[in-house]
C-alpha cells in the first residue's frame, strides 16, 4: 500500500470524527462500571467512529458482545478487560459474532499449539483476530505455520527484543505475499534505516513501527525519511514525540497526504481535545488526536479497509500496555 505525497489532500469532509468520538464515548461511559478502563473505552469510541448507527445502539451491541465474550474467555487465560472491551467493539466494528470469535480461537490456538508457538495469553488472542481481519477467511494451519515462520525470520534479527507482544505485528504481515525470510529482512532495514535517519532509540517500540511501516511498500530510506520529517514537524510545534508514539507516527506515514497538513490536523484535534475532555493528559490528548486524524485522512482517501487492520494491531497493543500499567 504505498503512500502518495501528494500536493494536496482528499476531498473535506462535512462530519466531524471528534463530535462522533464525544457521543461514541459518553454512550460507552455512561453504561459502564466506575472500575472500567477509560482508555479502553476511548479505543472502543474510536474503532466505532466509521460504523453507521446511533451511538447509543453501537454501545450497547458492544456491551452485549462484551459480556459474551466474558462468558468464555477467563481471567487465567490472560486477557486483560480492557482488551477484551475493544474485542467486543471490533466485533461490532465488522458485524461479527462474538460466540464465532471463540470458536475460532478455540480451533486456532490448538494449530498454535501444534506449531509450536509459545502460549502468550492477550497477544495471542489478538494476534489470531488480526489474522481473521487481515485474511478474511477461514484461518488454516498453513496460515499459522507462515505466522511461526515470520515469527521466527524477526527472531533472526532480534533475538533479545522479538517475544510473544510482536505476534500481532507478525500476523498483521501474514497476508503479505513475500516469502517469511525477506519480510523478516524488509522490517529490519526499516529499522535499520530508522536508526541511521532519525532521531530514534532502538528496542521494541521501533521494532513495531518497522513493521508497520514496511506495509508502505517503499524503499526502507525512503518511508524512515518521511518518518523523520514527520517527527521534526511535530517537534517543531512543541510536541513531545517519545517511544509511546513512535506506533502513532509510523501509522500517520502510510497516509496519503502531505506531512505539514497530517500535522495540521492531528494539532487541531489536540487542542479541541484538550478543551473539551479536561482530564486528558498532553500524551493522551496527541494519542487520541492521532486516531480521529487517521479516521478523518484514511477515510477520504479510500484506504480505510487496508490501513483499518493496522489500527487495529497498535489500539489493541495500546490497550494491553495500559492495562499493564494500571
Amino acid at each position: 500500500m504505498p503512500f502518495r505525497d501528494e500536493t494536496s489532500g482528499g476531498r473535506d469532509e462535512e462530519e466531524d470524527p471528534l463530535d462522533r468520538f464525544a457521543a461514541l464515548y459518553a454512550a460507552l461511559a455512561a453504561g459502564s462500571g466506575w472500575l472500567t478502563d477509560r482508555t479502553a473505552l476511548r479505543l472502543a469510541a474510536i474503532c466505532l467512529v466509521s460504523t453507521p448507527g446511533r451511538a447509543g445502539e453501537l454501545a450497547l451491541a458492544t456491551r452485549r458482545h462484551d459480556v459474551a465474550l466474558s462468558e468464555n474467555i477467563r481471567w487465567w487465560q490472560g486477557v486483560a478487560l480492557a482488551v477484551r472491551v475493544l474485542i467486543a467493539a471490533q466485533l461490532v466494528k465488522h458485524g461479527d459474532e462474538p460466540a464465532a470469535y471463540v470458536a475460532e480461537v478455540v480451533r486456532v490456538k490448538d494449530m498454535m499449539r501444534s506449531a509450536r508457538l509459545r502460549f502468550s495469553g492477550t497477544y495471542e488472542f489478538v494476534a489470531i483476530l488480526v489474522l481473521r481481519r487481515v485474511l478474511r477467511r477461514e484461518i488454516t494451519a498453513t496460515d499459522v505455520a507462515r505466522l511461526q515462520a515470520i515469527y521466527e525470520a524477526m527472531k533472526t534479527h532480534h533475538w533479545w527484543l522479538t517475544g510473544p507482544e510482536d505476534l500481532p505485528a507478525c500476523a498483521m504481515l501474514v497476508a503479505r505475499p513475500e516469502e517469511p525470510a525477506r519480510i523478516g529482512a524488509g522490517a529490519e532495514a526499516v529499522y535499520q534505516a530508522l536508526l541511521r535517519g532519525a532521531d530514534v532509540w532502538a528496542g521494541d517500540a521501533l521494532q513495531t513501527a518497522s513493521h508497520v511501516l514496511y506495509l508502505a511498500d517503499v524503499p526502507p530510506g525512503e518511508i524512515a525519511g518521511r518518518f523523520a520529517r514527520l517527527m521534526a514537524e511535530f517537534r517543531r510545534d512543541k510536541i513531545r514525540v517519545g517511544q509511546e508514539q513512535y506506533d502513532e507516527l509510523a501509522v500517520l506515514c502510510l497516509l496519503a497526504w502531505p506531512l505539514e497538513k497530517i500535522v495540521t490536523v492531528v494539532l487541531e484535534y489536540r487542542e479541541r481535545l484538550r478543551g473539551t475532555i479536561t482530564w486528558l493528559t498532553r500524551g493522551d490528548a496527541f494519542n487520541l488526536a492521532t486516531n480521529l486524524a487517521f479516521v478523518r485522512i484514511a477515510g477520504q482517501e479510500g484506504t480505510l479497509a487496508q490501513l483499518g487492520d493496522v489500527k487495529l494491531l497498535l489500539d489493541m497493543q495500546a490497550a494491553v500496555v495500559a492495562q499493564s500499567r494500571g
